[in-house]
């Protein structure tokens, strides 16, 4: 018995497949990781960049008679690559003494969502600094291997929120 495990841990078949199967699944992960947190700050990059050109346009004056809906209609397709856009988007323009930097962002679990906060850019005094919130929720592409464990999430769903902040200065006519 003695002979035939001595020979049993002196033999060499096999000892790259132990090496592949040790050091393969590190690099998978890896790998996979390196494409969702460019695809997650893809989709970032896109919804700041929606909220900045619908701002410009509000600010420039070019959006009649502006709305919620329309604001948040002009975000999504400025955003172009966001999913539930139009349903799942919280805009937020509030004046600089009533901004809350706790953002809120959308419960998925509700029925029948209204998810605007504060939203009538009419309303604001001329020469008033206004800021700008826009907040969605993302699901992860891969979730069992959490490489978004610090970003914050929805506690419900585990989506991840992407918050884009902006401001203006409401113009006088």
């Amino acid at each position: 018995m003695k002979n035939l495990l001595g020979r049993f841990w002196k033999r060499q078949d096999g000892s790259s497949t132990v090496e592949f199967v040790l050091i393969f699944p590190a690099i998978i992960t890896l790998v996979f990781g390196v494409i969702e947190s460019g695809w997650l700050m893809t989709r970032y990059m896109m919804l700041d960049r929606g909220l900045d050109i619908t701002m410009r346009e509000l600010r420039l004056g070019l959006m009649v008679n502006p709305s919620a809906d329309t604001i948040r209609d002009k975000i999504c397709d400025n955003a172009r690559i966001l999913p539930n856009c139009k349903t799942e988007l919280i805009i937020e323009l509030v004046k600089r003494e009533d901004f809350n930097p706790k953002a809120n962002c959308y419960p998925r679990h509700e029925v029948d969502p209204k998810p605007v906060i504060n939203v009538n850019p009419n309303t604001y005094d001329p020469g008033e600094e206004v800021f700008v919130r826009a907040c969605s929720l993302v699901d992860p592409m891969l979730p069992g291997l959490e490489f978004g464990l610090l970003l914050p999430k929805n506690s419900d769903t585990g989506a991840h929120h992407m918050i884009s902040y902006s401001a203006y200065m409401n113009e006088p006519a």
